[in-house]
């Protein structure tokens, strides 16, 4: 009688697990979603505030708020004015602290660290530039040496060292390279992708954009 008790509470609770797994699952691909369609900034906030809401359930997982820190940080990169820029910047840098705090894919969140100094940087380049050029490339050298594989941690480097040597008037084609070598990985995480829809997978139309710039 025992061992029957011990198999339904067993049961019940492996139920339970994938329920609440199945409805994370759900909630975060809706999530996602919106992600992709928006394009206004009041788009981008109601997401972060989707993912933010998952977040706030879901406490043990990093991926909700690594999502709201990136929506953040888009819609930051397209404000002109300085004290919008940096308020975006400062709250997804809240999100991705609080990322941070749970188990997580640490070369991701390195990457998307030094995606928000780099945007940091365009507030004001010259005065930013020698701190948070160096920060930036930190933090993605230090995602690249995690995971060498990780396209978004190659792309942005390679856009940041592309911006360096076009200020000193130096060769970009080392850049150039990079990024071209991003794309290819972009193209091989897609396969990847079918079997962890939830994982990171941003920055291909950035990497191939940036790519033109190059003449490819």
């Amino acid at each position: 009688m025992k061992n029957l008790v011990l198999l339904l509470v067993m049961v019940l609770s492996a139920t339970f697990t994938f329920a609440e797994n199945d409805n994370y699952t759900k909630a975060m691909s809706a999530a996602l979603t919106a992600l992709g369609e928006a394009s206004s900034p009041d788009d981008f906030k109601a997401v972060a505030n989707q993912f933010e809401r998952i977040a706030n359930v879901e406490k043990d997982q990093w991926l909700p708020n690594y999502y709201a820190a990136y929506a953040l940080l888009i819609n930051a990169s397209n404000q002109k004015e300085a004290t919008k820029k940096d308020g975006g910047l400062d709250a997804a840098q809240q999100f991705l602290n609080k990322a941070a705090e749970n188990e997580h894919d640490k070369s991701e969140v390195a990457a998307l660290q030094g995606f928000i100094h780099m945007i940091r940087i365009g507030v004001d380049p010259a005065s930013r530039g020698p701190q948070y050029s160096g920060m930036s490339a930190a933090a993605l050298q230090k995602s690249i040496a995690i995971n060498p594989n990780n396209p978004r941690a190659m792309h942005l480097l390679a856009q940041l060292s592309f911006g360096t040597a076009q200020f000193f008037g130096s060769d970009t084609s080392e850049a150039c390279g990079q990024n071209e070598a991003a794309i290819k990985l972009f193209t091989t995480e897609e396969s990847a992708q079918k079997n962890d829809p939830l994982a990171p997978a941003w920055g291909k139309h950035m990497a191939e954009g940036f790519q033109r710039q190059c003449g490819g």
